[in-house]
């Protein structure tokens, strides 16, 4: 048995699920926390939120193929697992990590923007 094509069937498998799943609910539940770090600005909350979107994307594919260099030759069920939930656990990570980012960074510019308007009135 190949277990080379059948990690790479249930990598593409697993990522596409999480992909698209973390994504949209992403989008959607992004939305009012954007619309409130924007003061109720709904048109830049929604742009911020669209193209936050489409850099997760874009991550995701080029990060899940540029993991497809780095695979070894896959020869047991044991290997199988190994692969698998090193590279697929790394990228869910990645994704974690970099949200965290974006969360952070993103208090940070509602906070200054709400400091910003009290100082002005």
């Amino acid at each position: 048995m190949n277990y080379n094509i059948l990690t790479y069937i249930f990598y593409f498998l697993i990522l596409l699920f999480v992909v698209l799943y973390v994504g949209a609910v992403l989008y959607k539940n992004g939305r009012p926390f954007l619309i409130n770090t924007f003061s109720g600005n709904e048109t830049v909350a929604d742009a911020v939120n669209k193209f936050l979107l489409s850099g997760y994307y874009l991550t995701n594919i080029g990060y899940t193929i540029i993991t497809l260099k780095v695979w070894d030759k896959v020869e047991s069920p044991i290997e199988f697992a190994n692969v698998l939930s090193l590279k697929v656990g790394t990228i869910v990570l990645t994704l974690g990590i970099m949200h965290c980012i974006n969360i952070i960074s993103l208090v940070a510019i509602g906070k200054r923007k709400k400091s910003h308007h009290t100082t002005n009135q």
